[in-house]
């Protein structure tokens, strides 16, 4: 993203409590930053509210913003914390992952587009699990799709409980990165909410 001209000048501005200045740096990163985000969740009204949070955030903390470092490189960082931050609470929060859910209520599960959407999700995951370590991924197929218990897991390796417990959230941690930085926010979402 291009800097705007004389931004240094808009950001002390905006520091100060300025609207209009605030107002400036919303009309010209909302285009790319809506992109970006819509890159991530493939839900226009979820982009949408995902930008006006994270300059929300922008104007709350804009006296700890520095204007002679990057405002780009620290916007795009808050948008992407704030997409994680998202992703976990859509995984623990029924009622706010029903209000996604409703909102992709319109999507044919058998349209093409969304079939071809799901094997890319299976793919993505399959390739996740490839890039653990072998104790890792033994820990996953025992305690995910075998359905062990830790203490059982931790028998059947012969390792600790703690160890196994370990595992599973470093697998589950380098998982959801994994299909988040290669997918998309709704992948990330289904498989935290499939495995967690």
């Amino acid at each position: 993203m291009e800097r705007m001209s004389m931004e240094e000048e808009i950001l002390l501005r905006m520091a100060q409590g300025d609207e209009s200045a605030f107002s400036s740096i919303y009309r010209h990163y909302h285009p790319s930053l809506y992109i970006y985000l819509l890159r991530f969740c493939k839900v226009p009204s979820l982009a949408e509210d995902l930008v006006h949070d994270v300059f929300l955030k922008i104007w709350e903390i804009r006296g700890r913003i520095n204007p002679q470092l990057s405002f780009s490189g620290y916007l795009y960082r808050i948008a992407r914390n704030h997409v994680f931050k998202t992703i976990t609470k859509l995984a623990t929060d029924g009622q706010m992952r029903a209000q996604l859910y409703q909102q992709l209520a319109g999507i044919d599960p058998e349209h093409p587009d969304e079939l071809a959407r799901t094997k890319e999700y299976e793919r993505l995951f399959e390739e996740a699990l490839s890039k653990l370590t072998p104790q890792r991924l033994k820990v996953f197929r025992l305690c995910r799709q075998e359905g062990k218990s830790y203490d059982e897991a931790a028998a059947i390796l012969g390792i600790s409980r703690n160890a196994i417990k370990k595992h599973m959230v470093l697998g589950m941690r380098f998982i959801e990165d994994y299909v988040y930085r290669h997918g998309d926010i709704l992948m990330a979402i289904w498989l935290v909410s499939t495995f967690y």
